[in-house]
């Protein structure tokens, strides 16, 4: 098969996944379960695409693939359906980029065949590799705000529950109390309590917190939660408690993480500081060496 036929064929399915791509992301049928559920009256603190997202997230006929993206984008913050659906359009897009670059280096830039396969190459490459860094990231920045503000989340609670809000009312408030220090923390809290408000077991919508922030800290903080309620003991408590624990525990990895930057900073003052130095203090003497070495006797 020649050059011509192979861009022809490079060509054809490009514009095919393309064409598939965008026709699934916009005009895709909605389903009868969202059809139903758009009909729902809806319950205070939630929206009609809350409740949808809450009730059609999870599907059993998905690819492994799609079950894996989802679970990830869950990590990362990202909960609406919407999301599941822009990150797979990028990902078609980025399967189909090297196969438009390498018509467009071939047919219009005229480079030679084998150079643009080359090139092709090295870019479908980074179009895969990118996007699970960028989603990598993202998981890891969600965990640390969360692990972070979550003491000061807990303090909160106390209050709410000690002013006498239930705890569905105090999850709410505190959700929409810590969007201005917090999204990230504020999001999964909101999102917890939409899905108690839409139907969803208590146990189970907080056991969905944990798995989501994937962090020692929140897992704790639901079993401590679920524990009070099975023994009847008092929530406030255990929270002010786990909140105190949570404070002393930062507080002794930033120690330390200081305990540590004397040793790390060995290397860099052996290898970038200290020659430096050197240079600065032997280069006079080097100069005088070398010009008097250089006079003639």
């Amino acid at each position: 098969m020649g050059s011509a036929a192979l861009v022809f064929v490079y060509t054809f399915w490009t514009a095919f996944f393309t064409a598939l791509s965008v026709r699934e992301f916009f005009f895709k049928e909605e389903s009868p379960v969202s059809k139903r559920l758009s009909k729902l009256i809806p319950v205070e603190g939630v929206k009609k695409t809350d409740a949808q997202t809450l009730l059609v997230s999870e599907r059993s006929d998905e690819a492994p693939s799609v079950k894996r993206l989802r679970a990830n984008l869950l990590l990362a913050g990202y909960k609406r359906r919407s999301d599941l659906e822009k990150s797979l359009l990028l990902r078609r897009i980025c399967y189909v980029t090297p196969l438009v670059a390498l018509v467009v280096m071939y047919l219009f830039l005229h480079v030679t065949f084998q150079t643009a396969m080359i090139a092709s190459t090295v870019i479908g490459i980074g179009f895969v590799i990118i996007p699970q860094i960028w989603l990598m990231r993202a998981i890891s920045k969600h965990r640390k705000e969360i692990k972070r503000y979550l003491p000061d989340t807990l303090d909160l609670f106390v209050i709410a529950l000690e002013a006498g809000l239930s705890f569905d009312s105090a999850l709410l408030r505190i959700g929409e109390e810590q969007r201005r220090l917090s999204t990230h923390i504020s999001r999964e809290f909101l999102y917890t309590n939409h899905e108690i408000l839409v139907g969803k077991p208590r146990e189970e919508a907080l056991r969905g917190l944990a798995k989501r922030c994937g962090i020692q800290e929140v897992e704790s903080f639901v079993r401590a939660v679920l524990q009070s309620n099975r023994l009847g003991s008092s929530l406030v408590k255990t929270l002010r408690g786990y909140a105190t624990t949570l404070r002393k525990k930062r507080k002794q990895e930033i120690q330390s993480r200081i305990s540590k930057a004397p040793v790390k900073l060995i290397f860099p003052l052996l290898f970038f500081i200290f020659p430096v130095l050197l240079i600065l203090i032997l280069a006079p003497s080097l100069v005088h060496i070398w010009r008097l070495l250089a006079m003639p006797i």
